[in-house]
């Protein structure tokens, strides 16, 4: 049977059966006989110490018995008492057998371990009860105990060697694991609870990419409908139209096909961030440098905006210069595309980290939008066309990037009346 397999109840019952059965063998046939030879030697022990009476008090005067049972009392550490020779000291049989000639050289009740000597025939000396102890006694009294530890220690030494074994067939298999959850200083149990713990957020983390490789497919399909769309529309017009129009028809597919492109860019990236096992390189960034290069990129493309930018002090950040500023870009596209002439960017150093908002003077985030604007392939004006905004994952990328960077985005309130979106990134990654 083995002991992965085997319930405790199951291995307590087996174990008590397996005594009882032994218990019963060695009581038939080695108890009662070591019993036999211990009271035979009791007996002529008794005997012994009787001949040691006899010889003591024959042919003593009674002026002297008292010392004599003094003496026998320390001999055989106990006590030696002379009594008077009358029926109510003693019990109807030993008084019977008193009377018997045989008695006179003394009378050995095995059942109290006493032993008496008729003095004359008004006294007797008493001397008991007769302790007799040796290794062999010894044995006997502890004879069951001595048989369990004997029966049930090496049971025991099996079942610990066992159980260890175990543990560091365990243990081996827990330092193999791809991830690192044995910690030489804790117990397998710990070991194995931190386990459980990585493998339930692994199982989290699988469905949760799960869901986003669900969603992302049906964005996919969606968004490739547009592009795909064009070309199909353009390569059937070549046929139908006249030659000077073919440039056009061309230049219509080669932009879906750029689009096309773009997008699974785009989706690329967003898969990359959203690997939670992905570790970002982190260097010292000047938030401030990072802001006005990002701010550079993107005002060409809306010359009729004012971007502007300001900050109490020197903002250090610990991080991804690459990401942050993929970040800032993505925002500041998305607040171009809407703000009427004004995008304002702010920098607040505080204690806990470091806080960046920007908010722009458009027309705001549509009622509804707000709880849905991080997710893949949300768009905040459903009339624009593709032309007119990106792939639908400017704003998921942001959020990705935020907690690759371990802060939080929100939503506010701000001083101008479009979108504001406060970034707080947390103070253990600034310098």
């Amino acid at each position: 049977m083995q002991i992965s397999n085997a319930k405790p109840s199951t291995l307590v019952l087996a174990l008590l059966l397996f005594n009882i059965t032994i218990a019963s063998l060695l009581n038939t046939h080695v108890y009662y006989s070591l019993e036999t030879f211990v009271y035979k030697q009791y007996e002529n022990y008794l005997l012994q110490v009787k001949e040691k009476m006899h010889k003591t008090f024959s042919d003593v005067p009674n002026n002297q018995w008292q010392r004599q049972a003094i003496k026998l009392g320390q001999i055989f550490d106990t006590e030696c008492l002379l009594i008077d020779r009358t029926a109510e000291n003693f019990s109807a049989e030993n008084f019977k057998l008193l009377q018997l000639k045989q008695a006179q050289s003394g009378l050995i009740d095995i059942n109290s371990s006493v032993i008496y000597y008729p003095l004359d025939k008004y006294y007797v000396a008493e001397i008991g009860p007769i302790a007799f102890t040796n290794w062999q006694t010894f044995l006997l009294d502890w004879f069951s105990w001595l048989c369990a530890l004997i029966i049930n220690l090496p049971i025991i030494y099996w079942y610990l060697t066992t159980i260890e074994k175990h543990k560091e067939n365990v243990s081996a298999m827990l330092q193999n694991l791809p991830f690192n959850v044995s910690n030489d200083t804790q117990s397998i149990y710990e070991n194995i609870k931190d386990l459980n713990k990585v493998m339930l957020k692994a199982q989290q983390e699988n469905s949760e990419r799960l869901i986003l490789q669900r969603d992302l497919l049906h964005g996919v399909a969606h968004e490739f409908r547009s592009p795909m769309a064009r070309i199909q529309f353009a390569l059937e017009m070549l046929e139908e139209t006249p030659e000077h129009e073919h440039d056009r028809l061309r230049r219509s597919m080669h932009t879906a096909l750029e689009d096309l492109d773009k997008l699974v860019k785009e989706l690329l990236y967003y898969a990359k961030l959203k690997d939670s096992e992905a570790i970002i390189s982190l260097e010292n960034v000047n938030l401030f440098d990072t802001c006005m290069a990002a701010i550079d990129e993107v005002k060409d493309f809306y010359p009729e905006v004012v971007f502007k930018l300001t900050t109490n002090e020197a903002a250090y950040l610990k991080g991804n210069t690459k990401l942050l500023k993929r970040l800032l870009i993505n925002l500041l596209r998305n607040a171009g595309r809407f703000a009427n002439e004004q995008c304002n960017v702010a920098l607040v150093v505080t204690n806990d980290g470091i806080v960046i908002t920007l908010e722009d003077d458009g027309m705001g985030i549509p009622p509804g939008k707000s709880s849905r604007i991080f997710e893949p392939f949300t768009r905040l004006d459903a009339s624009r066309s593709r032309d007119s905004g990106g792939c639908g994952l400017g704003l998921a990328i942001v959020l990705s990037i935020v907690n690759k960077h371990h802060g939080t985005i929100n939503l506010i309130e701000g001083q101008l009346p479009g979108a504001c979106f406060k970034i707080t990134l947390p103070s253990d990654h600034s310098q």
